[in-house]
């Protein structure tokens, strides 16, 4: 039956029909005009009644309706299968649904802190924020998505929707825990180890890291397949790596307490790779990983994990090689490749120091010897550049030697070989944009292998067991060309570098490195001149008794010093400092910092028993185990000195911690 306004309409148009219809039967019969009269007003007010009665239905129903969809919707918001929730700015409880009174049914009240309910909850990072987080709070995962709600008169509001996700994540745990890891093990001092044993020493020294290896290998769960006589293969899963990061792969302090006669204590290098899609990359992500533990000094692991890749070891002392058959192949390899460019240039890091610029200038031998146009780039004037200058005016050869990068720039073409020396972090590169157009560079470099390292490189000579940068170049002109005659000047450069590096052969000291000093002194190396080279002012004198009275002594023998803001030549002072407080006695390593333009520089020195490229290299910095350093920029010289003590308070707890697994282990 019609209903509605619509209804009353048409009635009120049949009514007024009928109306004119009686009016004109009451021209022809009065009486049945009265009678549809009064039939009509019955029909009208009948009508009328059964209006009113269904609108009064109608509304009836409409209210029942509504009443049972706002009932419906409630029930609905307050048993969804997940936690709803409103927070205010501070973070307490404004409004929750009954799942989460389920979930902590004697905690959950309105005006409660979240964050007593789930503490890891950034609410201030979230406050006003679309987003979503995963956390884990006990056994349980909880998913948290969040809108921001504004209400008015009562601040900002979050709305936060929690659902429990803790059967997916266990079983994307239990995935992940599955998935499988390769590592590349191998003996980086195998020939240096059995060298002058008999047969049963060797033996014996190769059974007992068999013995050790295959131990920790079944206490893992995986499996080992020996391919050479020094390299191994391993594959186990996920879960087991978890468990060797928090032993920090302990195989290799295990394996460094093997010594059988000659007493030279066996180390391994590691590339353990993980997370990867396919097992080629996980071979490629091993390989890399043992190439970067061998260009480190090997006696570490290097695991590409989670995206990230970390290092585990690199205690002991880079072994120094006894054989030169790789710096005679080498020397032949630049030979081919300088003969073949046009022409070419060298660079070291920024701030040259004298290793630096010595090993640039005899690898600017190699290229005079051949002939060819040679440049040497020079980040800016500083004060060993200038000293190297004066001596060159004496020299036609080395006349307009250095160059800017600007400069530098404008000599590069598609044949030009560049040079890289001393260095191999591109961006602490001399000039980093050549680096980017170079098509054809060579890296000769001492220092321990960083993660960051130059793209593409035609030829790496990488040797951290040497004492310098120059003490290699040196050793690669001897095989150079058998006519190569250094000048006076040559020797002096590459002897200045040798004994920078050695604190005047001090430390990292090798056989190899006192051959390639009495091969520089037969050339013609002054050591007068040498002494000339690293005169120092009367001012930079005082500055470093300045620096000296102010250093502080930290636990565990580490010594702080600041170098004050007015002081010239920072960084080469700073350097000078942290050697000379090496000499003190009960020092066991020092950290000096200064101010940089764009934050605080850090030189670190240490006598050898604290790798202080590994500390380094946790600021973003790098270096060799004696000697390293690090740039925090951005960073306040007060905010540099407690993240320098608290470095060091952190390396206390891990050796307090490696002695006690040791104590516990025997």
């Amino acid at each position: 039956m019609p209903q509605g306004p619509s209804f009353w309409f048409d009635t009120r148009i049949y009514l007024a029909v009928a109306a004119a219809l009686l009016a004109v039967i009451v021209f022809y019969n009065p009486h049945v005009a009265v009678l549809g009269a009064i039939l009509l007003v019955a029909l009208y007010l009948y009508g009328r009644e059964r209006y009113l009665q269904q609108q009064k239905a109608m509304s009836r129903y409409l209210d029942t309706m509504s009443y049972n969809v706002e009932q419906g919707a409630e029930y609905a918001l307050r048993s969804l299968p997940l936690a709803m929730l409103m927070i205010d700015e501070a973070g307490r409880l404004y409004w929750y649904n009954n799942v989460l009174s389920q979930w902590f049914p004697e905690v959950v009240e309105i005006g409660l802190p979240v964050q007593e309910l789930w503490p890891q909850l950034p609410i201030e990072r979230m406050m006003g924020q679309d987003g979503r987080e995963i956390i884990a709070h006990e056994d349980r995962y909880y998913q948290v998505i969040y809108r921001p709600a504004e209400q008015d008169g009562e601040g900002e509001l979050l709305v936060l929707y929690v659902s429990d996700i803790t059967a997916s994540e266990k079983g994307r745990a239990e995935c992940l825990a599955a998935l499988p890891v390769l590592a590349y093990i191998q003996i980086d001092n195998y020939d240096d180890v059995l060298q002058g044993l008999n047969e049963t020493l060797r033996t014996a020294v190769l059974g007992e890291v068999n013995k050790q290896l295959s131990a920790w290998v079944a206490e893992h769960d995986g499996v080992m397949k020996r391919y050479a006589d020094d390299l191994f293969i391993l594959i186990y899963n996920r879960e087991q790596l978890e468990r060797c990061l928090q032993d920090k792969f302990d195989i290799l302090d295990k394996v460094r307490t093997i010594q059988v006669g000659n007493k030279i204590p066996v180390t391994l290098s590691m590339g353990v790779a993980a997370d990867e899609l396919s097992l080629d990359t996980l071979g490629e992500r091993a390989q890399a990983g043992l190439d970067l533990a061998l260009g480190r000094g090997g006696d570490q692991a290097a695991v590409h994990v989670s995206g990230k890749l970390q290092f585990y070891g690199g205690k002991a002392k880079a072994v120094e090689k006894n054989t030169r058959v790789k710096a005679r192949i080498v020397a032949q390899a630049l030979r081919e490749s300088i003969g073949d460019c046009g022409n070419v240039l060298i660079m070291g890091h920024g701030n040259e120091d004298f290793d630096s610029l010595g090993a640039s200038i005899g690898v600017a031998r190699m290229a005079h010897q051949l002939k060819k146009p040679v440049q040497i780039v020079v980040s800016q004037p500083g004060i060993s550049v200038n000293k190297l200058k004066d001596l060159l005016e004496d020299y036609e050869d080395y006349q307009e030697l250095f160059v800017s990068p600007a400069q530098a720039a404008a000599l590069l073409q598609p044949d030009t070989l560049l040079f890289v020396v001393d260095v191999h972090h591109p961006m602490l590169t001399a000039a980093p944009d050549l680096l980017t157009r170079a098509e054809r560079i060579v890296v000769i470099d001492h220092h321990r292998r960083s993660e960051s390292f130059i793209v593409n490189p035609l030829l790496v000579y990488l040797e951290p067991s040497a004492s310098s940068a120059s003490e290699l170049v040196t050793e690669l002109l001897m095989y150079f060309d058998e006519t190569v005659e250094l000048t006076r000047l040559d020797a002096t450069a590459l002897y200045a570098g040798i004994v920078v590096d050695t604190k005047n052969f001090s430390v990292q000291s090798g056989v190899r490195t006192f051959d390639a000093a009495a091969y520089l002194r037969r050339a013609g190396a002054d050591p007068f001149l040498v002494r000339q080279l690293f005169r120092l002012d009367f001012d930079t004198v005082k500055s470093r008794a300045q620096i000296i009275n102010q250093a502080e002594m930290l636990q565990g023998g580490a010594v702080v010093a600041i170098c004050p803001q007015d002081i010239r030549n920072a960084q080469v002072v700073a350097a000078q400092v942290a050697d000379m407080l090496l000499g003190v006695e009960g020092v066991t390593v020092s950290f000096v910092l200064f101010l940089m333009d764009d934050g605080v520089g850090v030189s670190a020195r240490s006598q050898g028993e604290i790798n202080v490229q590994l500390l380094m290299e946790e600021l973003g910095g790098g270096g060799h185990q004696t000697v390293a350093g690090a740039q925090l920029r951005g960073s306040s010289m007060e905010d540099a000195r407690q993240t320098i003590i608290a470095l060091n308070e952190k390396y206390l707890g891990e050796c307090e911690e490696d002695e006690g697994n040791t104590t516990t282990g025997s």
